[in-house]
């Protein structure tokens, strides 16, 4: 064999020996691979689910009062409220006894309690006792609070054993750059040496590394990565912190069963009382005047009596024409009498009867008073004036506005006197009615009398009346109102406020049941009306039911 043969055989018998030295090598890296799984991105089973709250914490409840206490390291912080409105307590004392240690709670000005505890900075169970001592009524509360330990940080040697598909690369390029150089120079012992030192320059650099870059941080103790924030759990209830409660200023209500009347809903709008209100119109029409002191403006207090404005009236020309001629004819009568008067005095008493003068006299009085009658039906202005006291409510009235005599230019009406008037279209017995309540746009809730109702269909409804005790100062006639009617009928249920009714998704009637001093869950329930503040609820929950009252629209934006 001669001197190149030998040459080929030896590069070819070093490419072999590299390539199996490769394969062996890339076999044990993916076998390691494989088991540790690149700890920190582990593709395997799916680990278990977070906890629930970030920071380990303990709630308890009493029949008085509920405690969530939140630790942080070695500091425990503490929200007392009450048990059945939620309302915070802020001037409490509380001890907590934490095996044999006893220590005392400091109020903060944001409404919580601290306290500094050393043993809970240790992982374990630990047994606390709070000690609330407060006007309302003094309690003791145990719990247990779990501070779980931190993860243990992965060892340096596991860490240098495990190889990035990076790293690998790496050290594959550097056997071929190694076998590479050694054919160039046509000396395999030189490839293998090459070889052998570009890879334990790259097994050097991936264990000085020891995958710097993807190195799993432990967790910190007590956190998850859910976050300590309002969320919606899985099965669809709410987790609110006692922080965000207080912020959104949630409030319960004890759920008490009773019996309430029957009530029926109706469709009503606030109108004036008959007798304490009314209209000012112009009989004649015409032209507007306005009195010295100017036209009322729109709220103004004004007495029965008050003059509100004047209307001149108008006349056509052919009126105008008429009385024209007449009033001249009355002149010229009035000329001709006193002209046979003054006849009749130059002749004296002895030949003119004095019958005649005093006739004539008469007659030119007569005439003159005509006269200055005629005069003063196209000159005199016909007064408006207030028929009632009240307030001006309505003003469509300008000065030399021209109205005509079915015009309604003013309407007063009695603040402290007003009706409501509402539509039934079924049989609604009046008689029936025990009690009614109207409430308006804004919520504000109006106590109503019944005063009568109608004997004829007005668009298939009739109209019944009732008086509104005590009138709102925003009350405004034409205003819609929604009249809630209690008959005699009593029916069992659990009277809750409105502000409690939230809507679901899908429209329907939902309340907040506050199960957990941290956790609500929303109630599908069967509701009626039952006056302007409360509703009563006939099914869906339970008595003695914590049901949120104040806030409850905010939790169903949770998500």
């Amino acid at each position: 064999m001669s001197m190149l043969e030998r040459s080929h055989s030896a590069a070819w018998s070093a490419w072999r020996a590299a390539i199996s030295a490769m394969l062996l090598a890339l076999t044990a890296l993916l076998g390691a691979g494989s088991a540790s799984a690149h700890e920190g991105h582990d593709h395997g089973p799916p680990a278990s689910a977070l906890p629930s709250t970030v920071k380990p914490r303990v709630a308890i409840e009493t029949d008085l009062y509920q405690i969530v206490a939140i630790a942080r390291a070695s500091q425990l912080t503490i929200f007392l409220d009450r048990y059945a409105t939620n309302e915070p307590i802020t001037d409490a004392v509380i001890g907590i006894l934490a095996g044999e240690l006893s220590v005392n709670a400091h109020a903060r000005a944001d409404g919580s309690y601290v306290a500094q505890l050393p043993p809970i900075a240790v992982a374990g169970r630990h047994e606390l006792i709070f000690n609330v001592a407060h006007k309302n009524g003094d309690d003791l509360l145990a719990g247990t609070l779990e501070i779980s330990a931190p993860p243990a940080a992965p060892e340096r040697a596991a860490i240098s054993r495990r190889f990035s598909l990076f790293h690998l690369l790496a050290t594959a390029l550097a056997l071929f750059v190694g076998i590479a150089i050694g054919l160039s120079v046509r000396a395999p012992r030189t490839a293998v040496v090459v070889t052998a030192m570009a890879l334990c320059a790259a097994l050097l650099t991936t264990a000085a590394q020891a995958h710097e870059g993807h190195e799993a941080s432990p967790v910190p103790q007590g956190e998850s990565l859910s976050g300590d924030t309002p969320r919606r759990l899985a099965d669809g209830s709410v987790f609110l912190p006692k922080p965000s409660q207080r912020l959104l200023t949630i409030r319960s209500q004890v759920a008490v069963e009773g019996q309430g009347h029957r009530a029926v809903s109706l469709v009503g709008r606030i109108i004036s009382d008959p007798n304490r209100s009314g209209i000012v119109q112009s009989i004649t029409g015409g032209r507007v005047q306005p009195p010295a002191g100017g036209l009322p403006r729109l709220g103004q207090t004004v007495k029965q009596g008050d003059i509100l404005a004047a209307v001149v009236p108008a006349l056509p020309l052919a009126d105008q024409s008429t009385l024209a001629e007449k009033q001249r004819e009355l002149e010229g009568a009035v000329l001709l009498a006193r002209q046979r008067l003054a006849r009749l005095n130059r002749l004296g008493g002895n030949v003119t009867p004095r019958s005649n003068i005093e006739d004539t006299e008469l007659e030119i009085a007569n005439l003159e008073h005509r006269l200055t009658s005629l005069r003063q039906v196209k000159l005199q202005p016909e007064t408006l004036t207030s028929p009632i006291d009240g307030v001006i409510s309505v003003s469509r009235i300008l000065a030399g506005q021209v109205v005509a005599s079915q015009d309604i230019l003013f309407q007063i009406v009695d603040p402290a006197s007003l009706w409501v008037e509402a539509l039934v279209f079924d049989q609604l017995d009046p008689g029936a009615i025990v009690e009614a309540t109207a409430i308006a746009q804004d919520a504000t809730s109006m106590r109503l009398s019944y005063r009568g109702r109608g004997r004829a269909l007005q668009a298939q409804a009739v109209q019944i009346q009732f008086a509104i005790d005590a009138p709102p100062a925003n009350a405004v006639i034409g205003q819609p109102v929604t009249v809630i009617a209690r008959q005699a009928q009593s029916v069992k249920g659990m009277l809750l406020p409105r502000d409690a009714i939230v809507r679901g998704s899908a429209g329907e009637t939902m309340l907040w049941h506050h199960i957990d001093p941290e956790r609500f869950v929303a109630r599908q329930v069967r509701v009626e009306p039952f006056d302007g503040d409360r509703i009563l609820v006939t099914g869906g929950i339970s008595p003695k039911d914590r049901i949120v009252v104040h806030g409850a629209e905010l939790l169903g934006q949770v998500r």
